[in-house]
């Protein structure tokens, strides 16, 4: 008896009406309950897997309609020509001028990125640098990559680093609201949390920020650290001894002559 012939015209029938489709709609398509057939049929042919929905989708070459990054979607299924996640990851960071944040990198491909990013750095097929506290992906050659850091260095603040900038200056707000609202003791305290939170340098930065002055945070974060915590009486504006006034010596009377 003859072995079954599967053919592949029925795949791409299926593909170029559905646009995409799963490995149990191709199997349908095909007429088998086997994997494995499937995939001998999808390498007559050009496709593309999903690198969302683990790989769940398929797609003709033909079909995708790649953008100039080389990404595609169709009904939340989204495609790469370059193929998985890691690799359109290592491929966009590379050629992004200005290198990526892992942010910046998830708005592009509308998927998380951390994990594929950190096997790529684990790897070595991306290198990372720190701009404003916040790791930069570049690209692994050293040339490119320091290309990439000036252009971020000298070029206009991105999204990301606009709404940082806006976060920042809300946050600056509410703490100088919240200190006003605070005792001479309170606020001194306050500061040395914060400075500790910070670590080194956290005095200045705090500073800075409170208007209060370095010596001040640094003796609130001292209190803290030494456990001085007793209550202690602050004294309220206008509040200790009056001042003496320095009185001057009566001036003697003129003698009369």
């Amino acid at each position: 008896m003859r072995p079954l012939q599967f053919h592949a015209d029925s795949l791409v029938a299926l593909l170029r009406r559905e646009r995409t489709a799963t490995i149990e709609q191709l199997k349908a398509a095909v007429g088998t309950s086997v994997d494995m057939t499937v995939f001998r049929k999808l390498r007559e042919m050009s496709y593309h897997t999903s690198y969302s929905h683990r790989g769940r989708y398929y797609v003709l070459d033909e079909v995708a309609r790649f953008d100039q990054r080389g990404l595609w979607s169709y009904r939340g299924a989204r495609f790469s020509r370059f193929g998985s996640l890691i690799d359109t990851s290592e491929r966009l960071v590379t050629d992004a001028e200005r290198g990526l944040f892992a942010s910046e990198l998830a708005d592009l491909v509308h998927v998380e990125v951390q994990e594929p990013l950190l096997r790529l750095v684990k790897e070595r097929r991306l290198a990372r640098k720190q701009v404003s506290g916040v790791f930069l992906y570049c690209c692994r050659d050293s040339v490119r990559r320091k290309a990439q850091l000036l252009a971020r260095k000298a070029g206009p603040p991105s999204r990301r680093e606009l709404r940082r900038d806006l976060a920042l200056e809300q946050s600056k707000a509410a703490v100088v609201l919240l200190l006003s609202l605070l005792d001479e003791r309170q606020r001194r305290l306050f500061a040395g949390l914060e400075s500790m939170l910070l670590g080194w340098g956290g005095d200045r930065r705090i500073a800075e920020v409170t208007g209060l002055g370095v010596h001040t945070v640094a003796k609130g974060r001292r209190e803290l650290l030494g456990g001085k915590l007793e209550a202690e009486g602050v004294r309220l504006p206008g509040g200790g001894r009056k001042a003496v006034e320095k009185k001057r010596p009566a001036s003697s009377p003129k003698s009369k002559s």
